[in-house]
């Protein structure tokens, strides 16, 4: 028999989830669960009712899709649609004062998404992580770790930026730039040093939104209505 208490945590965390909207994130807390438990066609009975709502929210549609949109080094339309949805969505209130760019990186997106309906679940799928955005203001010097970096790598999400022959050009700033910093739009787990790009380190400036990148995505793609195809390459 499974303790009052025991059922309770588990009860508050389920209504949790199914109170969640697809403009937000998903979160649960880990509860553990012996074989016993397991077993117990109870808590089978229990838990039911919620997974039934829950996978009713994941195949809800969040926008179409005309083309596959796929992973590939150095660049590829799910990279550029991922970046340029954070940056979209991140910058379109905003007035810039200074160079902008968006830099995800390409070991985060653990999905494709398949021509056709898009729907929650294929997000979720894209972005399991509660990664959150993150602006950092670097200085100009420090570009060129930036590029370096991108070469090593093979090629990551960028957007607003493009690397030719090995140097990155800030879009609408011109290759010689007249200003000595540059703000870069990423997530908590690179800022934080993920992937080794360590040249975040260098931030003389930063401002956390607390926003998931996954509910931006779902956001984008809800506004977009059909994803948004670009294939061009953005790092030669």
């Amino acid at each position: 028999m499974i303790k009052s208490s025991r059922i309770q945590i588990l009860y508050f965390s389920l209504i949790y989830l199914c109170a969640c909207s697809p403009k937000l994130s998903i979160n649960s807390e880990q509860i553990k669960i012996t074989k016993e438990e397991l077993a117990d066609s109870s808590l089978t009975t229990f838990i039911a009712p919620f997974k039934e709502e829950m996978d009713a929210q994941m195949q809800l549609k969040i926008a179409e899709s005309e083309h596959d949109f796929i992973v590939k080094r150095p660049s590829s339309n799910l990279m550029n649609w991922m970046a340029d949805a954070v940056f979209v969505n991140q910058t379109r209130n905003v007035r810039l004062s200074l160079p902008t760019f968006c830099l995800l990186n390409t070991g985060g997106i653990r999905s494709s998404i398949g021509k056709g309906d898009v729907l929650l679940k294929d997000l979720f799928k894209v972005m399991p992580f509660d990664n959150t955005i993150i602006w950092a203001k670097i200085p100009m010097t420090s570009l060129e770790k930036i590029s370096a970096y991108l070469l090593k790598s093979g090629g990551e999400p960028i957007s607003n930026v493009e690397m030719k022959n090995g140097q990155l050009l800030l879009s609408n700033f011109g290759e010689n730039v007249a200003v000595n910093y540059f703000w870069v739009i990423t997530s908590n787990y690179l800022f934080n040093g993920g992937d080794n790009m360590n040249f975040f380190k260098d931030a003389v400036e930063t401002v956390e939104t607390k926003i998931l990148i996954r509910d931006v995505l779902i956001q984008e793609a809800k506004f977009q209505e059909i994803l948004l195809n670009d294939s061009k390459s953005r790092i030669e």
